[in-house]
């Protein structure tokens, strides 16, 4: 039952927290209905893991040759072909179901979302720079899933800022994976053969500095000593930028396995929480 578990890649669920951005800066995290906040996740989860087995099928020959995913349950041969085959959609259809009992909005938006998540994976992430959009959009939309399914206004400020992070974000995974696979990369995926440090650098360094001013306009309008909170996010988006080009930009694990990243988060969510909730 462990390779199958390991399969789903429950650390990355962790992605999925973003559902929650909207009540939590809203105000209103507290007053929500536990049916509310399970069904939502469940589906975006669920959704997740079974675009990532999808994923796992599609690469399993590029998989083989990375010197950490050939241990993957796929393609290292411990799950067969035809059972990944079924537990994926086993896992749509979970997802799917789930979201029938939100909203007809929230059915659309995990639709996109899984729709974007199947695609970066048979062709999409192929391309140069759209790859990275593509990574990014499906971090913005469980922000916008979250927003329907929880009836608050995602506002332009939020939508703006959770678009550059992602973006930032996508762009570290990239120069993460550059930098860790070296001349090794385009065996791996064609786009980093097409990618130089130097853009990806300069693509972290833009980004970061778009999400900062957003994201400092933002708390402005929200008012209430939010403002307060920038320092820390300046912090973290240093931090990563540093980690990344040290050739470990995954946004899961930077943020799971490093303690500098993972200390600002866990201050910037308790004052936000003091702030919005005091």
């Amino acid at each position: 039952m462990l390779k199958y578990f390991t399969l789903l890649r429950p650390r990355q669920w962790i992605k999925n927290l973003l559902l929650f951005f909207p009540p939590f800066f809203g105000g209103n995290i507290f007053s929500l209905q536990p049916e509310l906040i399970f069904f939502p996740f469940l589906a975006f989860c669920a959704a997740a893991s079974g675009g990532y087995i999808i994923n796992d099928i599609k690469d399993i020959d590029a998989d083989r040759n990375h010197k950490e995913k050939q241990f993957r349950s796929i393609a290292h041969g411990d799950i067969s072909l035809a059972a990944a085959v079924f537990f994926a959609l086993l896992l749509v259809l979970v997802a799917f179901i789930s979201a029938v009992f939100v909203s007809h909005w929230f059915f659309f938006y995990l639709t996109v979302y899984f729709l974007n998540s199947v695609a970066y994976s048979f062709f999409l992430k192929h391309f140069v720079i759209l790859d990275i959009f593509i990574i990014s959009f499906g971090f913005l939309i469980r922000v916008l899933a979250g927003g329907e399914a929880f009836c608050v206004h995602v506002s332009d400020w939020l939508f703006m800022t959770v678009f550059l992070v992602s973006l930032f974000l996508a762009a570290g995974k990239r120069m993460g994976e550059l930098v860790s696979m070296e001349g090794d990369a385009y065996r791996h995926r064609q786009s980093l053969a097409r990618y130089t440090p130097a853009f990806l650098e300069g693509t972290l360094w833009f980004s970061a500095a778009a999400a900062l001013v957003t994201y400092g306009l933002y708390t402005i309008e929200v008012e209430g000593g939010l403002f307060y909170t920038v320092p820390l996010a300046a912090f973290g988006l240093l931090r990563y930028i540093y980690i990344a080009m040290e050739g470990r930009g995954d946004p899961t694990e930077a943020l799971l396995g490093d303690g500098s990243i993972m200390a600002v988060g866990i201050i910037w969510g308790l004052m936000i929480g003091f702030i919005v909730y005091r």
